[in-house]
């Protein structure tokens, strides 16, 4: 086996040199996910569903709740921008007529948007449009730096005895939740925070949910009380948005579909598709080479990913082609 450290925009040579991309989790029986190439992008063939995954899932109960799950699956289509909110067409109207309004019109972020990447998947809002309150900053930054315990790492290999060496890989390194804080929110916070107008809550960060969220809410009554503005608040929580209501806060509620279907993308989606499951799964495979989003040795960079080929001509060939695109973006040629 050879291993190579890649960048996710190199994913794109993985995908150059694959006729067609079956994508599985190792502990899994199965493709969840298949990728073949249409027109100008792929067509996505969805072979799992929510109920295939609850099976695989229970095979592995002790541990279930670090394992790839249905939803973790459609975070990252979500947050591919793939597959949409059921009510995105009512948001876009809705968007039209805070057009007219005389005042300015604010949106603020709930948490779970973050890790949709919902700014990413939304470039016609303006970063200047957006309110972070600092609670919310505060709920992604707690989860970021959850990590497996030795023990931890020894109860998955017992459950899994023939996948110890992948999950090796994530010894000392981030658990589930933290991977999604990582990969999917904090760099959707990082890509915003500089334009955005972060909000002061009236009370402290809290470990419970329920409290952030009514400070999310009255940090955001209190920035309309404050200014000649009406601030929004976008959610897909239907708790929070009984909240908004309760409290008399404007609010738009985004609807997550329960199922997925067949459907298709463009290349770079595709790209950033197969860079969210590697890095929220930890692991998938792909074919037959192992892309590793968490590994042992990984530093600070998390554009960086570890692909593993059991082909040594496979992993010759990628590997050189990988260098010629190092050394070609090295010459600074713009387009």
């Amino acid at each position: 086996m050879s291993d190579l450290i890649i960048r996710e925009d190199e994913l794109q040579i993985l995908q150059n040199s694959l006729d067609e991309v079956r994508v599985s989790y190792p502990l899994y029986e199965g493709d969840f996910l298949v990728a073949r190439p249409e027109g100008t992008g792929f067509r996505l063939d969805l072979p799992a569903s929510r109920e295939t995954f609850n099976e695989w899932l229970s095979e592995y109960e002790p541990i279930a709740g670090e394992l790839p799950s249905y939803s973790d699956f459609q975070e990252c289509m979500l947050a591919s921008g793939i597959v949409g909110y059921t009510n995105q067409a009512a948001f876009d109207e809705m968007l039209t007529s805070y057009e007219q309004l005389k005042k300015a019109v604010f949106f603020g972020l709930d948490t779970n948007l973050f890790y949709h990447c919902f700014v990413a998947n939304n470039p016609g809002i303006s970063h200047a449009s957006y309110l972070i309150v600092d609670t919310v900053r505060d709920e992604i930054t707690y989860a970021i730096n959850r990590k497996y315990s030795a023990k931890k790492i020894e109860e998955m290999m017992a459950c899994a005895p023939g996948y110890q060496d992948f999950i090796g890989e994530l010894e000392n390194k981030r658990m589930k939740r933290s991977r999604k804080a990582a990969y999917l929110a904090l760099k959707e916070y990082r890509s915003i925070r500089d334009r955005a107008t972060e909000i002061e809550a009236p009370g402290p960060h809290s470990h419970l949910s329920e409290e952030n969220d009514r400070n999310i809410v009255r940090a955001l009554r209190k920035f309309e009380e404050e200014r000649y503005a009406l601030p929004v608040l976008l959610t897909a929580d239907i708790y929070m948005a009984d909240l908004c209501m309760a409290e008399g806060l404007e609010y738009f509620y985004f609807d997550r579909p329960y199922g997925m279907e067949t459907t298709s993308c463009t290349p770079p989606a595709f790209r950033r598709l197969l860079f969210n499951l590697a890095a929220v799964f930890g692991f998938i495979r792909c074919n037959g080479i192992m892309v590793f989003g968490e590994y042992g040795g990984k530093g600070n960079n998390l554009d960086e990913l570890k692909v593993r080929f059991e082909d040594d001509e496979q992993y010759r060939d990628f590997s050189r082609e990988v260098e010629i695109c190092r050394q070609l973006s090295a010459l600074g040629i713009s387009r």
